[in-house]
């Protein structure tokens, strides 16, 4: 379904939103206890450069299990996740489902071929 240089660059979109969760946890841990050091580290711009990239690869795998989730796994419940905890769990359906294949995906059932485009009746007698 990926091609391996894309997978590669999704993991790697992936730890970066990981650093990037981490890091805006402890910034706002900072924020709340008014730790001077922290909005000092803030204003600086290549800080900012950086949580827009870390930013950035949180969306791109968001955006990525949202379109995979649409067009291989529209019928689970996960779309009830989607729409409650959105990245977070964008994140989560990525490990499980797209990167560890730890489920099933509901769409991926073997189909039986058909014969055409038509239906074909099979009348039976009927008796009076």
């Amino acid at each position: 379904m990926t091609s391996t240089t894309l997978m590669k660059f999704l993991k790697t979109c992936f730890w970066l939103s990981i650093i990037s969760i981490i890091l805006q946890f402890l910034l706002f841990i900072g924020l709340v206890l008014e730790l001077y050091e922290i909005q000092q580290v803030m204003e600086h711009p290549f800080n900012k450069i950086i949580s827009g990239i870390m930013t950035l690869s949180l969306l791109i795998i968001f955006v990525y299990s949202l379109v995979f989730f649409y067009k291989y796994d529209k019928y689970s419940k996960s779309g009830m996740f989607f729409f409650f905890f959105h990245i977070l769990y964008g994140m989560i359906y990525f490990y499980k489902v797209i990167w560890k294949r730890k489920r099933e995906l509901v769409n991926s059932f073997e189909s039986e071929p058909v014969l055409g485009n038509r239906i074909h009746i099979i009348e039976e007698p009927y008796d009076n």
